[in-house]
């Protein structure tokens, strides 16, 4: 039906698609899985604005550097910009399942669960960017410029920049500190600028060198770092150990990056062939040296696990080795998990049945294992393994377990992850649940405007029976009273709100926000009632009480 909802003051019409509440009895009387869902687009707001913090000086025309710029078009993860600049730089997430390319207008492309956080690709740069780095936990990153010009997004921090200094030599490359408070940026004679609290710890740039500084990495507890010449000449300051060098071997082409190992025993060089020299206990795992590529390499990354590493050539052609999962690229996108997006062609009635286990609120090791087990049966029907729950998931609270479940759903199919949950989204989840009826956004976190959202709610056991039914059981005959006969628009609307919203990321930008909500004693079967909203929204991001990085970090994924 068409209804309208106020946005920041503005009235849109939007098109909803709203399941009534349906009753579904099992063998036996046992009444079970009552659900709605909600679906809102809102493309009057497609071209809201979005504020970058703590841009440099030099890297924004008219930025303080130590204040907010102005708001700007939210940019999407892959857009016009993939076919008119070079990518210069990449970096990868904490779980090492996601990873950003960068071209030299700002431009950032994400893939995996790599979360776009913004861009610069619709600013008027002073200069290009050359660079980038991820923050520890993957909730954000750092674009710097070849005039030192710093532009953060997610969680990194602005700490400075050189973009108000006048520089003898051009800024080629960053790195961050281990706990992300702090950068250094290398310019090409060596010279090194620290933020932050990444401390100096020595520089080439009162040195002649043979050949210009290219890249740089940090050691891993943030007490050191190597930098790498074009020649593959190797200097160590502070606790990061010289494993040796290509400074006298003859190269076919030049290096024009390096990346370390994650107990720092040892670093990787790349060439702009593509080809990989490994040092001390960094593992050689294959390269493209030899091989015809389309486009010179610029950089190499290491997964974070240290079992692998991408190189990235300036057209976005990307090449994993080890464990590095290849993800996508800007010259072969992957259609994210596309064999896993498709509804199942019939029901997975649960097996085993939780039900009776499960009612009407239990969490405990009986009914979560049988939950979990036919979770598992119903994924390996669609080719995807069990779930990985982070080793805390028992002592989390319901809000949280839904958003994790919601998230490795996602990520398991090859979509971002919802960022985390926010105060304003759970209160309206919370308010949907006590309700018995799927929650919409009656308030957005100060300075952003949504873009799309969806929401679900279900009477279940716990949280991971809603979502079984949600994910494994909304087709015909079903608890979804919007799916009676085949076809119908509203079958499977459970799931795919849940596995939505990333073709809308990728054309208007935002976040990906959560709320969830939990309440008992509202149902008249007994059951305890669940509710999640599911929003794009663009604009600085909000405090977050839960996130996925924190699942990650636990074990989830």
């Amino acid at each position: 039906m068409l209804t309208q909802i106020w946005i920041s003051g503005a009235l849109a019409a939007v098109a909803a698609l709203s399941a009534p509440i349906a009753l579904r009895r099992w063998p036996g009387g046992t009444s079970v899985v009552r659900t709605a869902t909600a679906l809102v687009l809102a493309p009057a707001v497609a071209g809201a604005s979005v504020a970058l913090i703590g841009a440099g000086l030099g890297g924004w025309s008219g930025a303080s550097a130590a204040g907010a710029g102005p708001a700007v078009g939210a940019g999407p993860p892959q857009g016009d910009s993939a076919s008119r600049y070079p990518v210069v730089g990449m970096a990868s997430t904490s779980d090492g399942r996601g990873y950003w390319e960068v071209a030299s207008d700002g431009g950032v492309f994400s893939f995996g669960d790599a979360v776009f956080y913004g861009s610069t690709g619709n600013l008027h740069l002073n200069q290009p960017i050359v660079g980038m780095a991820a923050s520890p936990d993957g909730g954000g990153y750092w674009l710097v410029a070849s005039d030192g010009g710093i532009f953060s997004f997610g969680d990194a921090a602005y700490h400075g920049s050189t973009g108000a200094l006048r520089l003898n030599r051009p800024i080629v490359g960053m790195a961050a500190t281990h706990d992300g408070r702090g950068y250094w940026l290398v310019a090409s004679d060596g010279g090194i600028f620290s933020f932050g609290d990444a401390m100096f710890d020595g520089s080439t740039g009162s040195i002649h060198l043979n050949r210009p500084i290219v890249g740089m990495a940090a050691s891993p507890d943030g007490g050191g770092y190597w930098l790498v010449a074009s020649d593959g000449g190797i200097f160590s300051f502070g606790d990061a150990v010289f494993d040796g060098s290509t400074g006298s071997i003859h190269l076919n082409q030049p290096i024009v990056g390096m990346a370390a190992t994650d107990d720092g025993g040892g670093y990787w060089l790349v060439a702009s062939d593509g080809g990989i020299f490994s040092f001390g206990d960094a593992a050689f795992l294959g390269s493209m040296g030899g091989s015809p590529i389309n486009a010179p390499m610029v950089t190499v990354s290491v997964n974070r696990h240290g079992t692998g590493y991408w190189t990235v050539a300036s057209d976005g052609g990307l090449f994993s080795f080890g464990g590095a999962a290849f993800l996508g690229s800007l010259v072969n996108p992957v259609a994210a998990g596309a064999q896993w997006l498709g509804n199942p062609p019939a029901n997975v009635p649960p097996s085993p049945n939780f039900l009776n286990s499960c009612y009407p609120h239990n969490t405990g090791a009986t009914c979560t294992a049988q939950v979990i087990q036919a979770t598992t049966n119903a994924r390996a029907a669609e080719g995807l393994g069990p779930m990985a729950l982070p080793g805390n998931f028992s002592a989390l609270s319901p809000e949280q377990q839904l958003f994790v479940i919601t998230d490795i759903e996602r990520v398991d199919r090859g979509l971002a992850p919802f960022v985390g949950l926010v105060a304003e989204l759970d209160a309206d989840a919370q308010s949907g649940a006590q309700a018995n009826r799927d929650p919409a956004p009656s308030q957005v976190p100060p300075g952003m405007h949504l873009v799309a959202w969806g929401s679900n709610w279900a009477e279940n056991g716990n949280p991971l029976g809603s979502n079984y039914f949600w994910m494994y059981d909304d087709g015909v005959n079903s608890g979804n009273i919007d799916c009676t006969a085949p076809g119908q628009s509203g079958c499977w609307g459970h799931r795919e709100n849940i596995l939505s919203l990333s073709d809308y990321q990728k054309q208007y930008g935002g976040a990906l926000l959560m709320g969830a909500g939990e309440a008992y004693g509202t149902t008249s079967t007994g059951w305890e009632s669940d509710a999640e909203l599911l929003v794009l929204a663009t604009g600085p991001l909000p405090p977050l009480s839960y996130t996925w990085a924190e699942a990650v970090a636990a074990g989830a994924g």
